[in-house]
């Protein structure tokens, strides 16, 4: 045998593996330990098994590229490859999509999968593609938010002149002006010192994230509003993923579907759990009658319509998912 030419074989054949291997710029924009940082990372792990190590993921974790709009900027413009985050904040390039922060818009968990496995959603997010070059893997249900309040609501329930922390989507700030709060938009990383100063009164979130950020310890007073849906999301740069081989892209699409489902069963099965961790904490969970605020977010809906919100029709197409 040629020892020569068998290392120089060899050589050759770890330069055509490493050459036909490529890598995946993937982002959290989320606290590091949060429901997405965790469905990201599954993500990745899911990705470079199925792969068997063709499709190299480079994780960056933590919210040190920005928010995520500014992380889907950067995606946009093709600096990024892939992020994992709330479907929240597909609002950015798709309006209609703040539909889903509107309240009490999706009966169940059901509901929203099927509204993200429509062609109305999908209709929803094609100029995004198109245009904006991001493109939606997969998208899905995590958990109800609930409200958490440094002073307890009254016997009516009403949060009516309370300061509460939302995010900067304009129709959480909507949803909550007509529930008769004072919506006030603090970063989600600065939402317990908020709460601690008296910035806000309360915020509102799922609690399998919100427990990462200590909201119970300043917030005892917990209501089972389950308001919103929580959602998550997987978008890859559309350029990047054209450029994969079809093998590839059907890898990376059903990671994400697998991934976003994934979190969905987590965050419902740690929701007890997390909500016991901060009943011992000492904060107090209380059950929460929603009927009034589904009254009044549910007689709003032509108002948000006339004011562009989302598209006229598009609440009630919703309904029909």
């Amino acid at each position: 045998m040629n020892f020569k030419a068998t290392l120089a074989g060899a050589a050759i054949g770890l330069l055509a593996a490493g050459a036909s291997a490529e890598t995946l710029v993937l982002v959290n924009a989320d606290t590091i330990g949060s429901p997405m940082d965790l469905m990201n990372a599954h993500f990745a792990e899911l990705i470079e098994e199925r792969s068997n190590g063709e499709i190299d993921v480079n994780y960056i974790s933590g919210n040190q590229l920005g928010t995520p709009p500014q992380v889907m900027d950067q995606m946009s413009a093709g600096s990024l490859d892939a992020l994992g985050t709330a479907a929240a904040w597909l609002s950015a390039y798709a309006p209609d999509t703040q539909i889903l922060t509107w309240g009490f818009t999706f009966r169940d968990g059901a509901h929203m999968q099927n509204f993200f496995a429509s062609e109305l959603f999908d209709e929803l997010v094609t100029d995004m593609r198109e245009t904006g070059r991001i493109r939606v893997l997969s998208a899905g249900p995590t958990e109800p938010r609930i409200a958490f309040l440094t002073q307890p609501l009254g016997e009516d329930g009403s949060f009516e002149g309370r300061k509460m922390r939302i995010p900067q989507i304009p129709s959480y700030l909507a949803l909550w002006k007509a529930l008769g709060a004072q919506p006030t938009q603090v970063a989600w990383s600065e939402v317990y010192l908020a709460m601690s100063t008296g910035v806000v009164d309360g915020a509102e979130g799922p609690p399998t994230a919100a427990v990462a950020q200590r909201f119970h310890e300043v917030a005892k007073n917990i209501y089972l509003t389950d308001h919103v849906w929580a959602t998550s999301t997987i978008l890859i740069n559309e350029d990047k993923f054209n450029s994969m081989s079809p093998e590839h892209q059907a890898i990376v699409e059903q990671a994400a579907k697998d991934s976003t489902q994934w979190a969905y069963e987590d965050a419902t099965a740690r929701r007890e759990e997390v909500l016991a961790q901060m009943e011992a904490a000492g904060a107090t969970i209380n059950e929460y009658d929603a009927t009034r605020l589904q009254e009044i977010a549910r007689e709003a809906v032509a108002e948000m319509e006339a004011q562009g919100l989302w598209r006229k029709g598009l609440f009630d197409a919703v309904q029909q998912q």
